[in-house]
């Protein structure tokens, strides 16, 4: 697929030159911006039920967005977010 030029709002929102990078590679290979738990789980590598523990627990994710009341609604994450989460998550050694 063809990378398109980001948006300036886009490259606003990208925390690093990292996130950017990350934000072109997913939005060529085709993903919404905004992402489900399953295709969260798909690109960060692990498995649905891990990302479930994650928000229950409250920690180890990027922010996500609900959408309705019920214990099993629907949750989003912007592929921004997520960029921007992976990039700063980076350890670098020596």
């Amino acid at each position: 697929m063809k990378i398109k030029e980001l948006s300036p709002e886009a490259k606003e929102a990208l925390d690093n030159e990292e996130a950017v990078s990350l934000y072109s590679e997913y939005r060529a290979e085709g993903y919404p911006l905004l992402i489900s738990k399953k295709q969260f789980a798909e690109i960060s590598g692990c498995s649905i039920s891990t990302v479930d523990n994650q928000i229950k627990n409250g920690y180890g994710l990027p922010n996500y967005k609900k959408v309705g009341a019920a214990k099993n609604a629907k949750v989003l994450f912007s592929l921004i977010d997520v960029c921007n989460f992976f990039s700063a998550q980076t350890i670098q050694t020596a």
